[in-house]
């Protein structure tokens, strides 16, 4: 979905056999966790994830990812609004 608006799939879209007809890359980035992300490229339904709002509030989201830190969710209205509060200085993990 576009950015403040909802990241549901609707009901009658089938992603799977969507990216089953499409020649390339695809690309998992809704509302996905590590745990889905390990298991949808194990069974060869995404090439790559991609993390987008995760990375906003966790800088450090790989080495998070890692260890099994906490994640910190950023709140929605933080994400793009003119300044750097609630977009770019979220501090690092204490490891």
């Amino acid at each position: 979905g576009a950015t403040a608006t909802s990241r549901e799939v609707p009901a009658d879209v089938d992603m799977d056999a969507l990216s089953a007809q499409f020649n390339g890359p695809f690309i998992g980035n809704n509302n996905y966790d590590l745990e889905m992300a390990i298991e949808r490229r194990a069974q060869g339904k995404i090439d790559a994830v991609a993390f987008g709002r995760l990375f906003i509030s966790n800088p450090d989201l790989v080495e998070r990812l890692r260890r099994g830190a906490e994640l910190t969710i950023a709140p929605r209205e933080s994400y793009y609004g003119g300044g750097a509060k609630g977009y770019t200085d979220w501090p690092v993990a204490n490891y």
